[in-house]
Order: C-alpha cells, then structure tokens, then sequence
C-alpha cells in the first residue's frame, strides 16, 4: 500500500480582534518510508521559522521542494462578521459549559475550533496534491482500485481533552464518495498532536506556513517576521516547480450550525438547574 506522511503547521494568531487578521496553514506530504532520510537533511539545531535566518530558511525550502512529494499553503481572512459571530457564540457556549461542568470547555473554544479546522485544512489539501500529482486517478483506472495509507502529524497547540475531540473531527472531515467512485480510497493509519522536538520533520510545514503567511502580509507593517517578504518568497521558489497548491478563503464557519444540539442541551439544562438566572 502506497504510505504518505503529512505534516502540518500554522503561523498567525487566532484573535478576536486586532491587525492582520489572517492564518496561514502549511502542509506537507512525504513518502513514508522516507522520512527517516529527510530528517538526516534537516540542518543541526534548525529553529523554528519565528527565529530563523535567511541562510537556514532557504535551505528548507531546498530540502521541501526536492523531498516532498506535495506542499499546500492556505491563508484564511478572519476579518468577517462570520468571526465575529462564531466567536461570541463560542463565547456564550463556553460561558454555560464552565458553570454547568465547572471545568473548561476546551476544544469548544472558538480558536481552538478554528485552529482544528485550519490544520485539518492543511492536511486535506496536501494530501490532494500529493494524489494529484502521483496520478492516483489515472492509475486507479488502469489498474484497479488503489488505498493510499496516510499516517498524519500536526503541531500539537490543543493539549487535553481537545485531542480526542480534534481526532473525531478529522475523521469526520474526510468523506470519500467522489474519490472512491474513481477508485482512490484514502486510509488514516495513524493521528498524532505532537511537537518539533519530538517529530523535526514539522519544521518543514512551520516554515511553509511562516514563509507564505509572510508574503501574503506583505506591506501590512504589523506583524513582526524574521524575514522580509522577497526573502521568503525567494525561499518558496524551489517548491513552486508544481508541488504547490496555495488557497485563500475567508472564514464562514457557523457557530450554531456546528453545534446546534449541544447548545440546545445546555440551554435547557441551565434553566432547569437555575430557574432564576
């Protein structure tokens, strides 16, 4: 079975309000069998893209353009009044929940849903990519059905009980009608929430989504990054030989939609618990 390794990252702040608001999602894909070679590549003592050179930058995007099989970028524009919205609904909710459980209400914080849904963003798009581009359609066609086992590792920045929580929403997430019908069958072997110092090979997406969230800020003169603009994008250009998939969307998410039932409930539970308000 054909085994792909996808990484994903984030840079950018998921804030009620302020400047810049936007995240960019990067994701990766490897073939599994080697990601052991890709981390030997890995430059000793890479920081993180926040404190990066332009040295060691540039020579990431060297290793991602000729090692990964895909590369997927995607900023999100959370300057909507969908996040308005969702983040005062979240809000409300959460407000419930900590007076009828009296404990945290964790992934149903609304950053922590956007940020769920914006590496699972990132993972749905590398993914694509790398079937894409390694003619999985066509092959599927001309051979018979293929399964293509994907092993997934995201920046843990969730912890707790979140983690279980984010795992349901990633299986729910990969419906496969359409790819299935043209007999391509993607199947999670494994899920992990870890970090850079346990998996190095994260680096790889930190710096995607670092180095793109750059460019699309270009001229913004807010946020502070460890390289200009036409550095970065100097640093994207050996994955731009047709590995590369990049996207923007705006937020649009519905709060209520999502979570309409479990809303419902608690409703009704605080009125039967507390008649008075």
């Amino acid at each position: 079975m054909e085994h792909h390794m996808l990484l994903v990252d984030i840079a950018g702040r998921f804030t009620r309000d302020g400047a810049n608001l936007s995240v960019t999602t990067g994701g990766v894909a490897i073939a599994a069998d080697r990601a052991d070679y890709v981390r030997t590549l890995l430059p000793p003592g890479l920081p993180k893209w926040g404190s990066c050179t332009f040295a060691q930058a540039k020579e990431v995007g060297r290793i991602v353009g000729r090692e990964c099989l895909a590369v997927g970028a995607i900023t999100r524009d959370l300057a909507t009044p969908a996040w308005q919205r969702f983040w005062e609904d979240s809000a409300a909710h959460e407000s419930m929940l900590n007076r009828l459980q009296r404990g945290k209400a964790g992934l149903l914080k609304a950053a922590n849903i956007a940020r769920s849904m914006a590496l699972i963003d990132g993972a749905v798009v590398a993914s694509g990519h790398a079937a894409y581009l390694s003619n999985a359609i066509e092959r599927a066609k001309a051979n018979g059905p293929i399964t293509i086992g994907q092993t997934l590792i995201f920046d843990d920045e969730l912890g707790g009980e979140s983690r279980g929580l984010f795992i349901e929403l990633w299986n729910g997430a990969r419906p496969q009608p359409r790819a299935q019908a043209v007999g391509v069958t993607f199947k999670t072997c494994d899920v992990r929430l870890t970090t850079e110092q346990d998996e190095p090979l994260l680096l790889l997406p930190d710096y995607v989504a670092g180095m793109h969230h750059c460019v699309q800020l270009a001229g913004a003169g807010t946020d502070k990054f460890p390289l200009a603009a036409s550095e970065a994008n100097e640093c994207l250009a050996p994955m731009r030989n047709g590995k590369f998939k990049i996207g923007k969307a705006s937020f649009d998410l519905d709060y209520r939609s999502m979570f309409g039932d479990a809303i419902a409930s608690a409703e009704t539970e605080m009125r039967r618990r507390y008649p008075n308000g």
